[in-house]
C-alpha cells in the first residue's frame, strides 16, 4: 500500500464549501414586535433572522424546534407566561428578550431562566443582546480548548506556538491590509457604523497603535477573537497576521517598560465573565494541570472592574455561571518572550480599566476551582511561561542565517526539520487567492529591480502564468527557480510566505502527476535516479558522518533517469574550488513510497529526463564511494518515516 503525502496536498477540484468558516451565524427570531431595531437585525449578515406575527405562534415554535443552531428570541409581553415556559423548554432556545409597552417591564415575571430581561427601550434591549453575544463569543473559552490540558494536547499547543512565531517573522504589506479589510467588510457589509471604522482602520492603522485598536469597541476586537476561537480555520487566522504580529510585538515592547518586570514582585490580576456549567466542570477536571487560551486574554488589576463583568445568573437552573478568575503572575518564573503579556493601561482606549492583556495561546496552571456562594465561582490560575523547547529555535527558521542549508540530518536536527515542515504545511493549507498571487508578484520584482532581463521574465510571468504551468516555469532556470530555492535554503520565513502561491501550485501539480508517472513504470516498482552537483567538502563530511542515518532535502530537487546527465551536472571533478568536490547521488526509489510528491516533468531539454521532487524528501544514507580524486558517489534510498511527533502535531488539522 502506498504511503500518503506528508505535507498537505490539495488538488484543484477540492470544493470550497468543505473548508470550515470562522464566524458563526447567529439565529434570531422576532415574534410579534415591530421595533426600530428590526432593520439592524435583519440587515446584519451575521444574523439569520426570521419574523413571525402574533397569530403564528405555532409556526414560530416549530421553526425554533427545527433549527440546528441556538436561537435568540425577541418577544412582546403579549405572549402568555405559559407560552414563555414552552419556548424556554425548547433546547434550541438560548436567550429570550421581552419587549414591553410603557412601564409594564418593571413588573414582568421572570419565570424562566432563559429570559434575559424585560425592556421598554428597544435600543437598550438590543445593547443587552449584543453584550450577551459578546460574552458568549469572546469572553468564554472556546469549547474546543477550555478543558484541554497540555498533557492531553501538548502537540497541538506546540503547533500553535510555532504558528505564532511564524507570524512574528512576516513583514507587512499593503496587500495583507487590503485582504483583512475585505474579510471584515464581508461580515459587516450592511453595518454602516462598523464599515466606517473599517475604512478608518485601512486608512490610519499603524503597527504602534495595534493594542489601542484592539481595546476599542469596534469590529476588530470581536471578529479577531472569534476567528481565533475557531482554531481549525487557518486561512481566516492567517488573514489577521499583521494585527496578530503587531499586538504580540506591542505587548513585548510595552512589557519592557512595565515596572513589574524590573522587580521581583508577584502580581495578581482578575477577570470576570460568565461561562457554562460544562466549562466549569472541565476547569475542575483540569486542576493542577496547564491549560492554554486560544485568544487574546484580557484581565485587570482592579478587582471591582472584574466584578463589573461578572454578569448575573438569575436562576439556579441557568446554563451560565458568573466566574471570577484570580491569576497569579510571578515575575521570577516569567520570561515574557514567547507569548507576552503587559499592563496596557496607557495604550488602551479604556485606561480606567487597568487592563493586563495576555497574548493568545498563553498558558496557565489551574490551581483550584471553588464555588464561593450561590452565584459566583472562583477560579485560581497561575501564569506559566516555561513550556517552550529552545531546541526548536536553534539553527531553525527562527534563527536567521545567510548560509544555504541544502540538507538536514534528522538524527540531530529533527526538531529544526519539524519546524520547517510546519511552515511549509501551513503554506500549503492556505487558499490560493488573488492576495497570495499579488504578494508573489510584488515580492519578485523587489529582488530583481535592477536586472532588466529578469524583470522582463517577471512581466511575462505576471501576464501569462497559469497554475497548470508551474513545473514548466520551474525548469526555465530564471528568477522563479533561483528565488524559490534560495528562499527555501536560507529558510527566510517572510520570503517563503510571499512565495506560497507558487509553492502551492508546484507541490500540488507534482502530486497530480505522480500517479500517472509511476503507472508508466509498470511492472517496475523500483526506480533508479541520479543527481549531480558540486558540493562543499565539509557538507560531504557531514553526510559521511551520518551514514546509516536520514537526511531531508530543504527545497525542490531535480534528478534524472540518465546517469550521464548527472555526471555532467556534477562538474566531473573539473574547475572546482579547493573546498569543493563533485558528487553524484544514486537514488533508489520504491514507487510505493509517496510521502513526497515527485514526477517526470517536461523541460526545455527533454533529453535530461528530469524528475522533480517536492520539498522535504527524506533519504537514508547508505554509503559513499570515492570514484576519483574529486568525484564521489553517495548512495541514497528514499524512505518514509512514520514520525510520531509530526502525526501528533498535525492530527488536529486533518
Amino acid at each position: 500500500m502506498a504511503s500518503r503525502t506528508r505535507l498537505f496536498t490539495r488538488f484543484r477540484d477540492l470544493p470550497l464549501e468543505n473548508i470550515p468558516k470562522a464566524i458563526e451565524i447567529i439565529n434570531v427570531v422576532i415574534f410579534d414586535i415591530n421595533m426600530d431595531i428590526n432593520d439592524r437585525i435583519l440587515n446584519n449578515p451575521r444574523f439569520q433572522a426570521k419574523v413571525f406575527t402574533g397569530e403564528h405562534i405555532d409556526l414560530c415554535i416549530n421553526y425554533i424546534k427545527s433549527s440546528i443552531a441556538n436561537t435568540h428570541l425577541f418577544i412582546s409581553n403579549t405572549i402568555s407566561n405559559e407560552m414563555i415556559q414552552v419556548i424556554g423548554a425548547i433546547p434550541q432556545t438560548k436567550f429570550i428578550y421581552t419587549f414591553c409597552n410603557n412601564d409594564q417591564y418593571e413588573n414582568f415575571p421572570f419565570t424562566n431562566s432563559k429570559v434575559q430581561g424585560a425592556f421598554n427601550d428597544a435600543n437598550v434591549m438590543f445593547n443587552k443582546f449584543q453584550q450577551d453575544i459578546r460574552e458568549l463569543d469572546y469572553n468564554s473559552y472556546s469549547q474546543e480548548s477550555s478543558s484541554q490540558t497540555l498533557d492531553g494536547k501538548s502537540a497541538e499547543i506546540l503547533w500553535w506556538r510555532i504558528f505564532d512565531k511564524i507570524l512574528l517573522h512576516i513583514r507587512h504589506t499593503a496587500i495583507a491590509r487590503d485582504e483583512l479589510g475585505e474579510f471584515c467588510r464581508s461580515w459587516f457589509c450592511k453595518d454602516h457604523t462598523e464599515l466606517r471604522l473599517i475604512d478608518e482602520f485601512n486608512l490610519g492603522y499603524e503597527s504602534c497603535n495595534a493594542v489601542y485598536w484592539y481595546t476599542r469597541d469596534s469590529f476588530l476586537y470581536g471578529l479577531l477573537n472569534k476567528t481565533l476561537q475557531r482554531k481549525r480555520c487557518i486561512n481566516d487566522i492567517f488573514i489577521w497576521r499583521l494585527v496578530i504580529k503587531d499586538i504580540m510585538s506591542g505587548l513585548m515592547k510595552i512589557a519592557q517598560s512595565n515596572i513589574f518586570y524590573r522587580s521581583n514582585l508577584s502580581l495578581t490580576v482578575y477577570r470576570g465573565q460568565t461561562i457554562s456549567l460544562d466549562e466549569i466542570k472541565r476547569l475542575e477536571t483540569a486542576q493542577s494541570q496547564l491549560i492554554c487560551i486560544n485568544q487574546f486574554f484580557s484581565t485587570t488589576m482592579n478587582l471591582d472592574v472584574a466584578r463589573a463583568f461578572l454578569g448575573i445568573s438569575h436562576y439556579s437552573e441557568s446554563i451560565l455561571r458568573s466566574v471570577l478568575f484570580e491569576i497569579e503572575i510571578d515575575s521570577d518564573n516569567i520570561t515574557n518572550t514567547t507569548h507576552p503579556f503587559a499592563d496596557i493601561s496607557s495604550n488602551s482606549h479604556f485606561r480606567e480599566e487597568q487592563e493586563v492583556l495576555f497574548s493568545m495561546h498563553s498558558t496557565f496552571l489551574v490551581k483550584s476551582v471553588e464555588l464561593h456562594d450561590k452565584n459566583i465561582w472562583r477560579v485560581y490560575l497561575k501564569s506559566e511561561d516555561n513550556i517552550w523547547d529552545t531546541d526548536f529555535d536553534e539553527r531553525s527558521i527562527f534563527c536567521p542565517h545567510a548560509d544555504e542549508i541544502f540538507i538536514r540530518h534528522l538524527s540531530r536536527e529533527n526538531k529544526q526539520f519539524i519546524v520547517f515542515q510546519v511552515l511549509l504545511d501551513m503554506m500549503l493549507r492556505l487558499d490560493q487567492n488573488k492576495y497570495a498571487k499579488d504578494e508573489l508578484l510584488e515580492f519578485c520584482p523587489s529582488k530583481y529591480e535592477h536586472e532588466s532581463i529578469e524583470m522582463g521574465k517577471i512581466n511575462d510571468f505576471e501576464q501569462n502564468y497559469e497554475s497548470k504551468d508551474a513545473a514548466k516555469w520551474y525548469t526555465k532556470y530564471s528568477f522563479l527557480y533561483r528565488l524559490l530555492n534560495k528562499s527555501l535554503r536560507i529558510e527566510t520565513i517572510d520570503y517563503i510566505v510571499k512565495m506560497r502561491y507558487y509553492i502551492h501550485d508546484l507541490h500540488n501539480q507534482l502530486a497530480e502527476l505522480q500517479s500517472s508517472f509511476i503507472n508508466t513504470l509498470n511492472p517496475e516498482t523500483v526506480l533508479m535516479l541520479y543527481r549531480g552537483q558540486v558540493m562543499k567538502k565539509n557538507q560531504l563530511n557531514e553526510i559521511q558522518d551520518n551514514i546509516g542515518g536520514f537526511m531531508s532535502m530543504n527545497s525542490f530537487i531535480s534528478a534524472t533517469q540518465d546517469p550521464a546527465v548527472a555526471r555532467v551536472f556534477s562538474g566531473m571533478g573539473e574547475n572546482l574550488q579547493p573546498d569543493e568536490v563533485s558528487v553524484i547521488y544514486e537514488m533508489t526509489i520504491d514507487t510505493y513510497i509517496r510521502s513526497t510528491p515527485y514526477a517526470k516533468i517536461d523541460t526545455i531539454n527533454p533529453d535530461e529526463q528530469e524528475i522533480l521532487f517536492s520539498i522535504g524528501a527524506i533519504f537514508k544514507i547508505e554509503k559513499i564511494d570515492q570514484l576519483s580524486a574529486n568525484i564521489y558517489s553517495v548512495k541514497l534510498t528514499m524512505t518514509h518515516i512514520d514520525d510520531e511527533l509530526w502525526n501528533k502535531l498535525t492530527a488536529h488539522l486533518n
